[in-house]
């Protein structure tokens, strides 16, 4: 025979439910996936204003030599970027 497990009426019991029912209202509404598209896109502004600047600031150096070391920073940024816009345009189409 199986025994019932009680009901948990203690303030731990409280506070995880009120935390289910916080994710759950932040769930239903995709606020989650908004802040990550947010962030990101906020970090690709970071970085372009990270190679402006340092592009300024090495104009001693050829042109293709700043291009290349852009080019290997922004690059994975950019995989990143594709691949969180991707999810964000996946997951808002029924």
């Amino acid at each position: 025979m199986i025994a019932k497990r009680p009901e948990g009426h203690g303030p731990l019991c409280w506070i995880a439910a009120r935390l289910s029912q916080g994710w759950d209202w932040i769930d239903d509404r995709d606020i989650d996936k908004h802040a990550v598209a947010l962030v990101v896109m906020f970090g690709l502004i970071k970085i372009t204003e990270w190679a402006m600047a340092f592009a300024g600031t090495h104009a001693d150096k050829d042109g293709l030599q700043i291009a290349a070391i852009i080019a290997s920073v922004t690059a994975p940024y950019m995989a990143l970027l594709t691949a969180v816009i991707s999810f964000y345009f996946k997951a808002r189409t029924p």
